[in-house]
């Protein structure tokens, strides 16, 4: 007991944590000015462009660097001009928070990260007006800036943009034909979810480019000399913002046009309205629908209550405290996994290990319809369920409702914290996937809610059927057995996806297929095994 409840401490404590990757900051921007072969740049260029860009996710550097003594650059020439704009010091480096808030010098600059430290949010101080980063038109920038976000960088060329970052590759199979404009340009540099920004989008996989500091032309220098990038995409803004729904343009209002898919059995959906519910709608009954364990249990549980007692009452009372603990419980280990996602950093190591993770709970469930119990297995042992049974049969003793309540309890928690093992795959890929949605931390909270009220539906009318036919179903070895097939083979194929492409576990359409597939090998193989079992007793 004990240990039960040690475990659903770290549970709840692990739930709760906030993740302070989700929150969302407002943006500190500054306008740099270095050149490449300035002694004083090469001591600075590091701090502005590296170190803080790993200390402060929310700083915005717009940079402009030329080669020294080349006055025909456009960033040197913009730079004569931004100085007579606002009759200040042209000299390097130069790191500007605002008119009255400039930074000078090998040793006036590192100081202004006091400034970022303190100040909540911050303007970009551009050529013609200062304006907040959010409000910030990419396409009004003048001369070929870097922009320096979060560790990513999105540099301004003739005729495009070039982003570059580390981590997440993009596959070729990503590229569509949808334009990028401002806004996703921007979000791109502060997204945890690179891919799903850029899927069905234009763009060009492109070979990183290393970004110069002034240090670079120094070959003994103290100083880092440049950054490199993992990875690069050419991309065009679109020249048009999209006018969102309730803007008019000439006197008509426009209606934004959604995408629909025609679902079997179903009929057309619009995606961007509905596609993440009825993903959440489609894994959490199949959850509930293969989650051999928590059928078991709760078949347990009232199959003894009906022999020892036989009160439809009982029967009800047990079977729904079972079934909100065991939400409750499976609440707070998805909740943990979101938050494990959600901070991780290394969102693709992370990827692989819930899919391997999938990929070895599928076929531990897989082997129990073959070899059932045997080995290592995700099925609660006998030593488990010899306990159970002694507390049941405890419990079933219990003269009074709020004393059989409390018991119920006390048991439901102890079952539902070792039966959640039985089944974790499919909740492990659920969560990869809902955190590859960028929402408000909040949402993610209220889809795991929702996730979990799914989820019990089924238990909730085997609960209904049970008290109403007083136990005449039996759920025994041989249904345990297929569900585990089914189950193993849904979360086998989810891990799979999950390590080749688990952005593809985002359609629904695809999500629906994997299932249906799953089940129909399932009936074969099941039909396989029984009829050859058939034969061999009557060779």
């Amino acid at each position: 007991m004990r240990k039960e409840l040690f475990i659903l401490f770290l549970l709840v404590i692990s739930a709760i944590l906030p993740a302070v990757s989700a929150q969302e900051d407002k943006n500190i921007c500054a306008v740099y000015f270095t050149y490449i072969g300035c002694p004083n740049c090469a001591a600075v260029d590091p701090v502005v462009l590296s170190t803080w860009m790993e200390k402060y996710p929310n700083l915005v550097v717009i940079e402009y660097m030329w080669h020294g003594g080349d006055w025909q650059d456009p960033n040197s020439q913009f730079f004569g001009e931004y100085t007579q704009k606002y009759k200040i010091q042209a000299a390097v480096p130069q790191f500007i928070i605002g008119k009255n808030n400039i930074k000078l010098g090998r040793l006036e600059v590192p100081t202004a990260e006091e400034d970022i430290k303190t100040k909540e949010s911050n303007p970009c101080l551009l050529f013609d007006k200062s304006i907040s980063f959010e409000e910030l038109n990419l396409r009004e920038l003048k001369a070929k800036p870097k922009i320096w976000v979060n560790g990513r960088i999105l540099i301004k060329q003739e005729d495009n943009w070039v982003f570059q970052w580390n981590g997440e590759k993009i596959p070729e199979v990503a590229i569509g034909n949808k334009s990028i404009n401002n806004s996703l340009a921007k979000e791109l540099l502060f997204t945890e979810n690179i891919s799903k920004i850029l899927r069905g989008k234009k763009f060009k996989i492109a070979e990183p480019q290393r970004a110069d500091f002034s240090a670079s032309v120094f070959t003994d220098s103290e100083y880092l000399p440049y950054v490199e990038f993992e990875n690069a995409i050419e991309i065009e803004l679109d020249e048009s913002e999209p006018i969102e729904s309730g803007e008019k343009e000439n006197g008509e209002e426009e209606i934004k046009k959604d995408e629909s898919i025609e679902f079997p059995f179903i009929g057309k959906i619009k995606t961007s309205e509905v596609s993440l519910p009825v993903l959440t709608v489609f894994l959490a009954l199949v959850d509930g629908v293969t989650n051999p364990c928590g059928f078991f249990v709760l078949f347990f549980l009232l199959a003894a209550l009906l022999g020892l007692a036989g009160s439809r009452k009982k029967i009800f009372i047990v079977g729904g405290i079972f079934i909100f603990f065991f939400a409750l419980y499976y609440f707070l280990f998805m909740a943990v996994l979101l938050n494990i996602f959600v901070l991780g950093k290394e969102i693709a190591i992370l990827t692989i290990i819930a899919g391997i993770m999938c990929i070895i709970a599928g076929l531990l469930n897989i082997k129990d319809y073959f070899f059932f119990q045997r080995g290592i297995s995700f099925s609660l042992s006998k030593g488990k369920r010899s306990k159970l049974t002694e507390r049941v049969k405890k419990l079933s003793l219990a003269k009074s409702i709020p004393v059989l309540i409390l018991g119920t309890i006390i048991i439901a928690s102890t079952v539902s914290l070792v039966a959640i093992a039985c089944t974790f795959g499919i909740p492990l890929a659920y969560t990869k996937i809902l955190t590859s949605n960028s929402l408000p931390y909040m949402q993610y909270y209220l889809y795991l809610v929702f996730y979990n009220i799914v989820y019990i539906i089924p238990m909730a009318i085997i609960v209904s059927i049970f008290a109403v036919t007083l136990g005449k179903r039996k759920f025994g070895k041989t249904w345990i057995k297929r569900l585990k097939l089914i189950s193993g083979l849904i979360i086998l194929f989810l891990g799979s996806v999950l390590i080749w492409n688990y952005t593809l576990l985002e359609n629904v359409v695809f999500l629906f297929y994997i299932i249906i597939s799953a089940v129909i090998l399932s009936g074969l193989i099941i039909l396989f095994s029984e009829n050859f079992k058939k034969f061999k007793r009557n060779k």
